[in-house]
């Protein structure tokens, strides 16, 4: 009974794994099926489609590049319409690779479906931050790109981003539904990072992930906030992608202050308001460091 007693603590403090706070879930809902994707209802006013210009028949680039405008809005924002503008870019991008879905191979659709859902769930997850209830609105998202994602690692066990993106989302989904979700799904969410940076060892956003977990998850989960830092360090030096250097900055600002070192903290937290300076999370966590 005592091993299950802290079996049971111990698993708390995954709950926040890869989010910026802890938010209670009130309710849940089924993932959607991945064949279609569909855009969730919007709490706020509905925006304007995003598309392509009139008469340019679209391409994969275009989603992507929706998606890395979409991407730097969702982190290089405050709250307001700057902040809703990154999930047009993200439901924009949704829309055109809907329209490009016979075109693509099994594995780039489902990659692409994949990480936008994920990344409209981090938008509903960061909005959560300001309004907790929008916490309810990002679970769906989170369910639905495991779902996809494990399809992904089905259809093509070689690639790492399926492993990374598998993993990631059942860190989130972690985070919403509790401690027995915890209890149950971390080492299987850790071990998808491993995975996928055996499969690549350069795969920086999995250095990344596998860094927020070591930052957030109990010792004996395998938590320790010094690889966290390592891990950071070297998601940072693998990659020119300025999202993945801000928050492998981020991250190290929050790992560094859990330490007690707070210079370095600081210092990281200057260094990612460097890439985005727009970020209120950052400021707001560089404001409390004393």
């Amino acid at each position: 009974m005592k091993k299950l007693k802290w079996v049971v603590i111990a698993s708390l403090g995954v709950l926040v794994a890869c989010g910026s706070l802890l938010i209670s879930q009130r309710g849940s809902s089924p993932p959607r099926e991945y064949d279609v994707p569909v855009v969730h209802p919007a709490p706020a006013e509905k925006p304007s489609s995003v598309l392509p210009v009139l008469g340019k028949k679209p391409s994969l680039e275009d989603v992507q590049n929706l998606y890395r405008q979409g991407q730097r809005q969702l982190y290089n924002s405050s709250f307001g319409e700057e902040y809703l503008r990154a999930r047009e870019l993200l439901q924009g991008a949704q829309a055109l690779l809907h329209q490009l879905s016979d075109e693509l191979s099994d594995t780039e659709k489902l990659y692409w479906q994949a990480r936008l859902e994920f990344e409209l769930g981090n938008w509903y997850h960061g909005a959560a931050w300001g309004d907790p209830a929008q916490s309810q609105e990002a679970l769906p998202y989170y369910l639905t790109a495991e779902q996809i994602a494990q399809k992904l690692t089905e259809r093509a066990p070689n690639f790492s981003d399926g492993y990374r993106l598998l993993g990631e989302s059942q860190m989130r989904i972690i985070s919403l539904k509790g401690w027995l979700q915890a209890l149950t799904n971390a080492g299987t969410a850790k071990s998808n990072l491993e995975r996928a940076l055996a499969l690549d060892p350069q795969n920086a956003e999995a250095h990344l992930a596998l860094g927020v977990y070591y930052l957030y998850a109990p010792a004996l989960f395998g938590g320790n906030l010094e690889r966290a830092v390592s891990e950071f360090q070297e998601s940072e030096a693998l990659t020119s992608d300025e999202t993945i250097q801000f928050l492998s900055y981020r991250w190290r600002g929050v790992a560094y202050a859990k330490l007690g070192k707070i210079a370095e903290a600081r210092e990281a937290f200057k260094r990612a308001l460097a890439i985005y300076p727009k970020s209120s999370w950052d400021r707001n966590e560089l404001g409390k460091l004393r």
